[in-house]
């Protein structure tokens, strides 16, 4: 017969193997079965040791996307939704050269995806980032300066 762990266990299992948001750990301790008010204690146990920042965190997952250089801002900030935390504070860690950052990641973006330009190549590449959530703005001027330098 196996025995189940504690919330605060488990907890511990779950951040041993990667870091979570609040949130994050706590839907994954109620999906697991866990008693609401075990799940809260646990959660406020591993605040007060500093197992849980959601804020320390939630700024390096967006540096990390940030640097990466691959995403949209629009789709940084979603993922960090995602992953449980608060999109004022996202909004406060997007940096001022937000557009350049945007440019680049939409230039990356189209040189990674498109090799050949046929006749539908604008129609394509507009498609093509604006799924990926970049702005009009944004997605004219990658477009402008992908054909000029191919």
């Amino acid at each position: 017969m196996k025995i189940k762990k504690s919330a605060l266990m488990k907890a511990a299992d779950l951040l041993a193997y990667r870091e979570h948001s609040e949130s994050e750990l706590k839907q994954k301790l109620l999906a697991r079965h866990y008693e609401p008010a075990e799940v809260d204690a646990t959660i406020d146990k591993l605040k007060q040791h500093n197992y849980l920042d959601d804020a320390e965190l939630c700024r390096q997952q967006f540096d990390d996307l940030w640097t990466d250089g691959r995403l949209s801002v629009r789709q940084i900030v979603v993922k960090l939704i995602r992953r449980g935390f608060d999109k004022n504070f996202i909004d406060e860690l997007i940096p001022a050269d937000r557009d350049e950052h945007e440019l680049q990641a939409a230039t990356l973006a189209l040189t990674k995806k498109f090799t050949t330009r046929d006749e539908n190549f604008r129609a394509k590449a507009w498609q093509f980032l604006s799924g990926r959530g970049f702005d009009g703005d944004i997605i004219s001027t990658a477009i402008e300066n992908f054909s000029a330098t191919s």
